[in-house]
């Protein structure tokens, strides 16, 4: 055995101890989440409380850092382009599945250079109708729709938005036609809806909870494969008839490519006990949010999922997007 072979097992092993040593001492500084939304919305309030939780874990402080713009790509361009170390991490939801067929020169690749660390939560879309329309049951409401083809009118928060492939998805399994009138939100597309202008949206229980309560809005079924606590009398479109219907809204966390997979499976062990608490779960619960967490293997597999089914989703309704 020579010196030289011997020095170079020295290094080896003292370089494997002293990154050891980094891992087990994860975080000993501040943590910064990007959040490539505005602040206010759902995946705010969500980075929010998980920011605050972690903080006690952590006994560091962990900061949020809104950069909206650009369909999510500004924030989603920095942390890509941050240090692998585990300090900027990314809150994303499924948009991020959505943006390379809506923007195919993405800085970025959205599988190859981030590492997935595991879900946070979701929540479904639930079919929400003017009380004028006579339907109150999904069923009915969709043989009123195939009777009138393109008759009743979808308020889209924007096209290509999850509302509006959701919609998409849904007119290809039951064959409903409708026109849809594309706003710029959610919120233009509720206001139309609670007055009678367009006949029904896609949106989130948060955001149709209190209409449905007065009675200014009627809910048909959520879009999502198992009913949601935050409207647990309301029926899936699958217990309505369409077989296999699942599309919900998610929450994920992410760090660059190539941050240690000890730090990435710290983050995701203590993410996972963040979210386990009585107090986090009824405070996402009451915003609609339903936690939802997975190993980061599973997270890889279903972010490489998603972004081929959106992209099928496009191509084949043939959206273009502004």
């Amino acid at each position: 055995m020579t010196l030289l072979f011997i020095r170079r097992a020295l290094m080896a092993a003292l370089t494997l101890f002293a990154a050891a040593g980094a891992y087990a001492q994860y975080p000993d500084k501040p943590v910064r989440i990007i959040v490539p939304y505005a602040a206010g919305g759902g995946g705010d309030q969500l980075t929010r409380a998980l920011a605050q939780a972690l903080g006690e874990i952590w006994k560091q402080s962990v900061v949020v850092d809104n950069r909206p713009g650009a369909g999510a790509t500004i924030g989603t361009g920095a942390v890509a382009k941050s240090a692998p170390d585990g300090y900027v991490l990314l809150m994303t939801a499924n948009t991020m599945a959505v943006s390379p067929a809506a923007y195919p020169n993405l800085p970025y690749d959205v599988v190859k250079d981030f590492a997935p660390i595991t879900l946070l939560a979701q929540t479904p879309y639930v079919v929400t109708v003017n009380p004028k329309l006579p339907a109150t049951t999904f069923d009915q409401f969709q043989r009123l729709a195939k009777a009138s083809p393109g008759k009743l009118n979808y308020g889209s928060p924007g096209n290509g938005t999850l509302s509006h492939l959701a919609f998409e998805l849904l007119r290809a399994a039951t064959g409903i036609e409708a026109t849809t009138v594309a706003y710029k939100g959610s919120n233009p597309a509720m206001l139309d809806a609670l007055s009678g202008q367009v006949d029904f949206v896609l949106d989130t229980p948060a955001a149709i909870g209190q209409h449905v309560k007065a009675g200014t809005l009627r809910a048909l079924a959520v879009t999502s494969g198992q009913r949601t606590p935050a409207m647990p009398g309301m029926p899936t479109l699958a217990e309505s008839g369409v077989a296999g219907f699942d599309v919900t809204v998610w929450f994920g966390l992410m760090a660059p490519a190539g941050t240690p997979a000890d730090i990435v499976n710290k983050i995701n062990a203590d993410t996972r006990k963040a979210l386990a608490t009585p107090a986090m779960l009824a405070k996402l619960n009451a915003v609609g949010m339903d936690v939802i967490t997975n190993s980061p293997a599973e997270f890889t597999t279903l972010m490489a999922n998603d972004v081929r089914k959106w992209g099928d989703v496009i191509r084949k309704a043939n959206i273009k997007f502004q």
